[in-house]
């Protein structure tokens, strides 16, 4: 990783560690921040390799892990970063902005309302998310967002697992075989649009998984 980049990194985790001390945006140790927050969201980052320009959105950015390291490693991505919670979404505009990340759009609201606003349903390139929600949950808030050759990426703790949970899920919603990377991230590429149905109104989905 380069110096500059490395540095950025640093700055973003030391401003999650001074806003978390008001507003709870991670649980994670400041001795594990690097890799939790950095080289898995890295990680995340090689296993998708997104195209140079992609859209990209951070479905449940929270604290922005793995949207802000993203757009620091690739300048030329568009990242919308997705979240209801108004602190969390402020912490996300002070830091993108300390960082003059003009790459970044933060954007107040539910993932189950978003994906049926006309111009956002299907229209990215890359869904990402980490905690967002169990498997079949995060791919009903998530492919719906993806357009048909794209794909949503997921940090969890056993990938091949949280495969094996969302298989039907991902098939209703228009998604492939569900698939894991480097252990640690799960892979559905997009391969047909999602039914108008989904994603279900909010709470629906956490209650009722497909």
């Amino acid at each position: 990783m380069e110096q500059s980049v490395a540095k950025r990194m640093l700055y973003y985790l030391a401003e999650l560690e001074r806003w978390n001390r008001r507003i709870n945006l991670t649980a994670v140790p400041a001795d594990e921040a690097w890799h939790r927050h950095i080289e898995e969201a890295v990680a995340l980052h090689d296993a998708t390799a997104p195209a140079r320009g992609a859209r990209v959105v951070d479905v449940g950015a929270g604290g922005g892990v793995p949207g802000i390291p993203m757009a620091i490693l690739q300048p030329d991505l568009h990242v919308t970063l997705l979240d209801s919670d108004q602190r969390k979404a402020a912490f996300l505009t002070h830091v993108s902005g300390a960082l003059r990340l003009d790459n970044v759009e933060v954007l107040v609201a539910r993932a189950e309302d978003v994906a049926h606003r006309e111009g956002m349903r299907e229209s990215f390139d890359l869904a990402v998310s980490r905690a967002l929600a169990p498997p079949a949950v995060m791919c009903e808030l998530t492919l719906p967002l993806v357009r048909v050759g794209g794909a949503t990426a997921a940090l969890v703790g056993d990938a091949a697992e949280a495969a094996r949970e969302c298989a039907s899920a991902a098939a209703a919603l228009g998604g492939a075989r569900p698939r894991a990377a480097h252990g640690d991230v799960l892979l559905v590429d997009k391969l047909q649009p999602t039914d108008a149905r989904y994603p279900r109104r909010a709470g629906v989905p956490l209650r009722k998984p497909l």
